[in-house]
């Protein structure tokens, strides 16, 4: 039997916050884009169907687009979601 697989090379000491949100917007801005994909609105017509290798290389294109925009356009989130952790607690 296989157990699961981990990855052991993953440091979480030292992730700081902004990372750790810019990673949040980056992860929900990525899934907002697959699923506008998926709409049947924004599909063309098509005589030859989307291959899954396409499909797996639009998810990886909408997921590196959604990290570089986490850290311009989406500042103002990440930086919301960075106050809303270091505000004090009542």
């Amino acid at each position: 039997m296989i157990g699961a697989v981990y990855n052991t090379n993953i440091s979480y000491t030292n992730t700081n916050i902004e990372e750790t949100s810019e990673q949040l917007v980056s992860s929900i801005f990525s899934k907002i884009l697959n699923q506008m994909n998926e709409n049947p609105l924004f599909e063309e017509d098509r005589l030859i169907p989307k291959s899954n290798t396409e499909k797996w290389f639009n998810e990886m294109i909408n997921a590196e687009y959604s990290k570089s925009i986490a850290k311009t356009s989406l500042k103002p989130l990440t930086q919301q979601i960075i106050d809303s952790f270091n505000k004090p607690q009542r």
